[in-house]
């Protein structure tokens, strides 16, 4: 997956804000979704079926914020792989372990989509294997129904807010995911991902369920 240039920006800027609901009519009408799509300024533009919207982020940080949580994020990661150098978290012990992965995650979600960072979000860590046999680790981070309204159908389960995955062997991320955009993200390669990503990378804007939608007679499992 790669992210769109920052050629682009200036076509999606004469459009900022601007939204065009349902605009698929030539659709396939057997289809059971239609198209709407959404387009603004600062922003990677997004095509989304019709149970989905962007919505404005009930936790907005300022600059300063961001700048801040991910300069102490940063850091606590700098000082693990400083203190073990081999950088392989199966040799770390447990809690330092989780503490790198919890750090990294943050610096993840902040660097590329801060929109989607909470406060409150712990995330569940579970050790998985790609289908090539490389291990990873995952880090889930879930809505609390308490906190916010997502427009969620699914008020009495969880709600995926985002996925960051982290390499075993060398402690460097290998990407994140959005269940609301049904796992897309992007991957990783490392080393230096970030740097050269970081230069044109533009984020997906925050989306949640519409309120809209007809959810009592469509319903769609994910």
């Amino acid at each position: 997956m790669r992210s769109f240039r920052n050629i682009g920006l200036s076509v999606y800027g004469l459009l900022a804000g601007i939204i065009a609901m349902y605009s698929c009519k030539s659709a396939d009408s057997s289809s059971p979704l239609k198209k709407h799509y959404y387009v603004m300024q600062g922003y990677r533009p997004v095509a989304l079926w019709e149970n989905n919207v962007v919505a404005e982020n009930p936790f907005p940080l300022s600059e300063y914020e961001k700048e801040t949580l991910l300069d102490s994020a940063v850091q606590v990661c700098q000082a693990y792989m400083t203190k073990y150098p081999d950088h392989n978290l199966d040799t770390w012990p447990k809690d330092d372990c989780e503490a790198y992965l919890r750090a990294k995650a943050i610096q993840i979600i902040l660097q590329f989509q801060p929109d989607y960072y909470r406060e409150y979000a712990i995330s569940e860590i579970r050790r998985r294997m790609t289908q090539f046999g490389v291990p990873y680790y995952r880090l889930d981070y879930y809505y609390d129904f308490s906190k916010e309204d997502t427009e969620s159908p699914y008020s009495n389960s969880k709600e995926g807010l985002i996925t960051v995955d982290v390499n075993v062997w060398n402690a460097q991320a290998s990407g994140f995911s959005l269940p609301i955009r049904n796992g897309m993200g992007i991957s990783f390669r490392a080393p230096d991902y970030e740097n050269s990503l970081l230069k044109d990378w533009v984020p997906y804007p925050y989306m949640i369920r519409n309120r809209d939608y007809d959810w009592k007679n469509n319903m769609i499992l994910f």
